[in-house]
């Protein structure tokens, strides 16, 4: 390459680092500068971004509130959320997005249980690689979480999640993490973990809340068998419970879990499009009211869910 070329092409460079980034917070995901090769090395990008759709359903089951037969209840999960980071390969990097999630739950009459579930949240994240090896993390996600009935301020709450990582080796890091909900039904979830390749193609991640064994074949595929606890704690309006039969449910915090356990495949590269689909049991589905001294047990139930989603 002679030096005007080389000219002609640094100044190409420079002018892909100053094009703006459009950025759409509903459906589809934006255009983003990506990484360029100049001179034998590569040009971290400053910003990355993903946007995710998941949807999934959980079977019908028998639920209950002590010894009292409620009928049968479903779940039906969607959630929709893009992430932005900034200085992804600084020691010091932060990023924000949103995320809407939504639970419909299909109920026999007479169950007092909510028809839905709702939040919008505003994830903010945060980076930090302190030390040779070390990096301390976080996330908080304030926003609305409730039936989504009759929004008040009793609907805010900003849940966390916290941790700090230490590199070993490229096929070894161990972690110490906790994820803080106050209006949870279990305010604290979390502890060591550790995130281990030990073969060529297979990885252990202990990591809650979604432990796997993983399986890699080839760049495109990855396989894993392993389990997940999902839900979140939601407020229900002042005169809930006396709309629905249970005048103890009325200005309560619900937490809703499953825990659920399964195999799937996921399609993709860490940039561009992917796509996930797993399947499985869910061993144990939960309503609880802490304040109100009330919890509703359920049975367990086949599972289904599907991701899609692009990073650039």
């Amino acid at each position: 390459m002679n030096s005007a070329q080389k000219q002609f092409y640094l100044n190409r460079v420079a002018s892909r680092k100053q094009f703006p980034i459009s950025l759409l917070w509903t459906a589809a995901a934006l255009i983003a500068v990506g990484s360029v090769w100049s001179q034998d090395r590569i040009v971290t990008p400053s910003y990355t971004g993903a946007l995710e759709v998941n949807t999934g359903y959980s079977g019908g089951a028998k639920i209950r509130l002590g010894g009292s037969e409620l009928g049968n209840l479903d779940a039906a999960r969607t959630r929709l959320e893009y992430k932005g980071i900034f200085d992804p390969g600084a020691a010091l990097n932060w990023g924000a997005g949103v995320a809407y999630t939504r639970w419909d739950f299909g109920r026999d009459s007479g169950n007092p249980l909510p028809a839905n579930l709702q939040s919008v949240a505003f994830p903010l994240t945060g980076s930090w690689r302190f030390r040779d090896g070390w990096q301390a993390f976080g996330e908080v996600s304030p926003g609305l979480y409730s039936d989504f009935e009759r929004i008040s301020g009793d609907d805010f709450n900003a849940p966390f999640i916290s941790g700090v990582g230490y590199t070993v080796n490229p096929d070894l890091q161990v972690f110490l993490s906790v994820s803080v909900d106050p209006r949870r039904d279990i305010p604290v979830v979390g502890g060591p973990g550790v995130r281990w390749r030990f073969a060529e193609q297979w990885t252990l991640s202990l990591l809650l809340p979604r432990p796997q064994i993983q399986y890699r074949p080839s760049a495109d595929w990855t396989f894993h068998i392993g389990a997940e606890m999902m839900g979140g704690a939601y407020h229900l309006h002042r005169t809930y419970g006396r709309d629905n039969g249970l005048s103890a449910m009325d200005d309560q915090i619900a937490t809703y879990r499953e825990i659920r356990a399964g195999v799937g495949a996921r399609w993709g590269r860490p940039k561009g499009f992917y796509a996930s689909l797993e399947s499985g049991w869910m061993i144990d589905r939960r309503f609880v009211l802490n304040d109100a001294r009330l919890q509703f047990n359920g049975d367990g139930a086949a599972y289904g869910q599907l991701t899609i989603g692009y990073r650039y």
